[in-house]
């Protein structure tokens, strides 16, 4: 015992020779909560930013993440419909996105017209087929 608090205490004496001083403090910063409109701009602007990514599979993966969101507005999910069909470069992409989209809890009747009045830009009767089933499911 008395061999431990001799070595703790050289231990000691020498983290105070060599000046290191450790401080640990924490603050905690409060912020209010974010306003509905407020995330909406957020979600929208995040969407644009995930359409610009360099490669097709991180664009994808990222809208699909976005789609899965239960709190996402209407106005983000038309934009995120529009973004799709615009942005994505593969088909199969664009209808894996849109599905998500469509099997979120809170899929909007915005965002269902949106997709009804661009499906034609799929160029395969087979994926328009895939999301129009999707549609009449949800």
């Amino acid at each position: 015992m008395t061999r431990a608090i001799l070595t703790c205490g050289i231990v000691l004496a020498a983290l105070c020779a060599q000046g290191c001083v450790y401080v640990n403090r924490e603050e905690k910063v409060v912020s209010p909560p974010p306003s509905s409109a407020g995330s909406e701009d957020i979600t929208i602007r995040e969407i644009d930013t995930v359409s610009r990514l360099a490669f097709a599979d991180n664009q994808a993966a990222g809208l699909k993440n976005i789609a899965r969101r239960e709190d996402l507005s209407a106005e983000a999910q038309v934009h995120l419909v529009d973004v799709t069909f615009k942005r994505l470069a593969f088909e199969d992409m664009k209808v894996d996105v849109l599905i998500t989209l469509i099997k979120n809890p809170n899929f909007s009747e915005e965002a269902r017209s949106a997709i009804i009045d661009r499906i034609n830009r799929l160029a395969f009767e087979g994926n328009r087929m895939e999301v129009l089933e999707a549609l009449s499911r949800h």
